[in-house]
């Protein structure tokens, strides 16, 4: 006996806000002078109703201070790096967020 599935009109597949920004050049990781956003963040569709809780914007967090100052990697994430004692960088990934608001 085959049973009928009540969930499927109601399924709402995932939505990637980070290809907007993939396909407009943002990368949150540069590898031979080419960026790739390996970072993403996936939501629910329902998060793109301006009901309740919804998406307003994704991004990735770039500021100067993440980046190689200078140098052939002047720009990329500022990696992890020990020269002596000291522990100098943050990571090779730059970080991704999404902002959502209430209504």
């Amino acid at each position: 006996m085959t049973q009928k599935n009540d969930f499927r009109p109601l399924f709402q597949p995932l939505f990637n806000p980070m290809e907007k920004l993939f396909k407009n050049g943002i990368g949150s990781l540069a590898y031979r002078d080419r960026w790739f956003l390996f970072d993403q963040i996936l939501i629910s569709k329902n998060f793109k109703s301006k009901k309740g809780l919804h998406f307003v914007k994704a991004a990735v967090f770039n500021p100067p201070y993440l980046k190689t100052p200078e140098g052939k990697y002047k720009g990329y994430p500022f990696r992890n790096q020990i020269k002596g004692t000291q522990l100098l960088g943050y990571s090779d990934h730059f970080p991704v967020y999404i902002i959502l608001a209430a209504k």
